[in-house]
């Protein structure tokens, strides 16, 4: 409709110029370069218009005459383009089937039509480490480095490749150059941040952790158990150098960040109990226990207060319960709390529960001594032969001591950043015990029949043996006399001698 409206404005225009110069009625005189002209003003001013134009449209085609050549060049170099981005398709396919022969065709296509391009040496040195020639590869991956738009991606290249050949200084080099250029790549930040914790270094590690949170590759939260991790590996290592003073700021520290990180919890707690602040020691546990309760946790808690009443620590063992009440280590806190009062039926009761649901070698343990107190100690015997057989609780320092090696460190560190946990689950959880096995169990053993009849009758009837014992009990209680000296005068006096067989006779 535009358009339209254009065309008859143009038409109109036009009208509007013919009919003025039809319409004058003047003639002009004149001349030029020794030429005289005289007409009429209409005609003269028509053909001055109409050259105008033939000139504009003359110049208009003399240079679409001259452009030709560029016009041509251009559509060669756009066939040659999409000749290369055709066989760069096609070349990461073939890389991505595995066929070498064809990746490496398609990349020698590729560099052929297109000019220096970035996915050109990419797909050389894919292709080059598809057939196996890691050294054309490494030279691709080089030779990336020296611009600024491919620099990123041959620095992955080269960081790859010194991985796979275990080397391990080469590939820090790479990881730490590629962090510092894209801090927001988060293939760069695991990299850095797994090399750091390979070789212990966990103020670098730390930096990194640091760097990425400002840039939200991670959680806050994540970050947040990542440093404090980290801060609990420095804080052991100074305890193991007897820097005791800096191994508590740390482990404090940690527990800022991460209340509930057993590790740290304990170490504070330890530290703390040995300087005499049993008070402040007890305030950690409990927080931490109350975020995430831990066998290690119950064990330290109750070591601080051995020197107490049995009455007193089962009132602070149910109050470290309390602070969870719906973990498992709450109720096997307060079953112990019941076998310190000597309830062992309220023991067992707390316990049932836990045994039934993969029940660990220290429960078993537990419930062994409240089963002993209620039934016997051969009642208790069978549940430390459960315990004996029991799989070992999967979670580190369930034992109540935490002794990592640095590898164990990197271990727990990545598992509590990414996972919240210090170890992965057990691939098979414990089998539980039935109510019904349970109750035969707890149950007191029945006592032998025949043995029980045989000491009756032992009772009952004295035996041939006890007669020949009481007859030599007898004798022995004669009075023999001691043998005479050189000098007595009366070892052949016949009353002694008839008394003594006086004696012996009545005996017989």
């Amino acid at each position: 409709m535009i358009r339209i409206l254009i065309f008859l404005i143009y038409v109109v225009f036009f009208a509007f110029v013919l009919t003025s110069l039809a319409s004058l009625d003047s003639r002009i005189t004149g001349e030029a370069f020794g030429w005289k002209f005289d007409g009429p003003s209409s005609w003269i001013l028509g053909v001055i218009i109409a050259a105008f134009l033939i000139a504009i449209y003359g110049t208009h085609k003399i240079k679409d005459i001259m452009a030709t050549p560029g016009k041509i060049k251009a559509r060669e170099a756009e066939a040659r383009r999409a000749r290369g981005v055709a066989a760069l398709t096609q070349g990461f396919e073939a890389v991505a089937v595995g066929d070498a022969a064809d990746a490496a065709r398609h990349a020698r296509i590729a560099r052929r039509n297109l000019d220096d391009v970035a996915l050109t040496r990419l797909l050389s040195a894919q292709a080059a480490q598809l057939s196996g020639d890691e050294q054309a590869a490494q030279e691709s991956f080089s030779a990336m480095l020296e611009a600024p738009e491919t620099e990123f991606l041959g620095l992955k290249g080269l960081y790859l490749q010194a991985m796979a050949k275990d080397d391990r200084a080469a590939a820090r080099q790479y990881a730490e150059r590629a962090f510092r250029l894209r801090s927001g790549a988060r293939w760069a930040f695991d990299s850095m941040l797994d090399l750091c914790l390979e070789r212990g270094a966990w103020g670098e590690a730390r930096d990194a952790v640091l760097q990425a949170k400002r840039n939200n590759l991670i959680a806050k939260d994540a970050a947040d158990r990542a440093m404090a991790a980290l801060l609990s590996a420095d804080a052991y290592a100074a305890a193991a150098s007897d820097d005791k003073t800096a191994a508590l700021l740390e482990a404090e520290a940690a527990l800022k960040l991460a209340p509930g990180l057993t590790p740290a919890a304990a170490l504070a707690a330890r530290l703390l109990t040995e300087e005499g602040r049993k008070g402040r020691a007890a305030k950690v546990i409990e927080a931490a226990f109350s975020a995430d309760p831990h066998p290690a946790l119950a064990r330290a808690y109750d070591s601080l207060y051995t020197d107490e009443m049995p009455e007193k620590r089962a009132e602070r063992l149910r109050k470290l319960a309390a602070k969870n009440d719906a973990a498992r280590e709450a109720r096997s806190l307060e079953a112990r709390a019941h076998i310190l009062l000597g309830e062992w039926g309220k023991a067992v009761s707390k316990l049932e529960p836990l045994m039934t649901q993969s029940p660990t070698a220290m429960e078993y343990r537990v419930m062994a001594d409240a089963v002993a107190g209620l039934s016997g100690p051969e009642a208790g015997r069978r549940w430390l032969e459960r315990a004996a057989a029991a799989p070992r609780d999967p979670r580190p320092g369930a034992e109540g001591e935490f002794h990592f090696t640095r590898a164990g460190w990197a271990l727990l560190t990545r598992e509590y950043m990414d996972h919240s946990r210090l170890a992965p689950p057990p691939l098979e959880d414990a089998v539980g015990m039935s109510a019904e096995e349970i109750r035969l169990l707890t149950a007191p053993p029945a006592p032998d029949i025949e043995e029980a009849a045989e000491k009756e009758e032992a009772a009952d009837a004295p035996s041939a043996d006890s007669e020949e014992s009481q007859e030599k009990s007898a004798v022995e209680a004669v009075a023999v006399p001691p043998p005479p000296d050189d000098d007595d005068d009366h070892i052949h006096d016949d009353e002694e001698a008839d008394r003594a067989a006086a004696a012996a006779r009545k005996v017989s």
